[in-house]
């Protein structure tokens, strides 16, 4: 069944809010932001703006599910028929280089996925997270048990490899976020990119084992 004229026009103005919230809150960042100054940015009333989304932080949680969901399409063109390793080396390459091409979305992301702020968000906005989620989760499952089968990986619980693996992540989406690219105030500096170059080969090494080695710096980049 086709759209309506109405509902074509209800997603056109949706797509408008949500563009001139992502422009607001570049300039402004997240927390000056009002619903208010969005209504005035799109010259849309307040009221009608609530019937997209009933609070700012359902705007921050659309862009938030929307910024996952393209990061999964891009996860999806990985060639399945690769061997789980490669897949997985290659899942981690893309999501953090989304991380790092989108520095806003990544932190509304960060934002969202706090229990305090999912906790109060409406039913549908956690449903849609967590219908991505599990799409995440089903492509993850599928490479680690081909991993285990082809001995790629310890025969292991998957849900323990998830955790694992997760939990570096997330981490260094902290460390990404704080710009702080060492463990102690003594630490040698590394660049963005030598960084997320450890993180996945620590990653990679505790779930295959496999070498841990990384290039070596010929870019002159200060270690002190």
């Amino acid at each position: 069944m086709s759209e309506s004229r109405k509902e074509r026009e209800f997603k056109l103005r949706e797509k408008d809010i949500l563009s001139a919230a992502t422009t607001l809150f570049l300039a402004n960042g997240l927390d000056s932001v009002t619903v208010a100054d969005i209504a005035k940015a799109t010259d849309i009333g307040k009221g009608t703006i609530y019937k997209h989304f009933t609070s700012k932080d359902a705007v921050l949680a659309q862009l938030a599910n929307n910024f996952s969901y393209d990061v999964l399409q891009k996860v999806k063109t990985i060639d399945s028929t690769l061997p789980a390793k490669e897949q997985m080396r290659e899942m981690l390459e893309l999501c953090f280089m989304a991380h790092v091409e989108e520095p806003l979305m990544s932190e509304i992301s960060r934002r969202y996925h706090q229990a305090s702020f999912f906790e109060r968000l409406p039913e549908q906005e956690k449903t849609h997270c967590l219908a991505i989620e599990g799409e995440y989760f089903v492509i993850l499952q599928n490479i680690f048990s081909k991993g285990i089968d082809n001995n790629e990986l310890p025969n292991a619980s998957i849900d323990e490899l998830l955790l694992g693996a997760h939990a570096t992540f997330t981490g260094a989406l902290e460390m990404l976020h704080s710009k702080q690219f060492h463990c102690f105030s003594e630490s040698p500096s590394i660049s963005q990119e030598r960084f997320i170059k450890i993180i996945i080969n620590y990653t990679m090494t505790g779930l295959f084992g496999q070498s841990m080695t990384v290039e070596s710096n010929t870019s002159g980049e200060s270690h002190e």
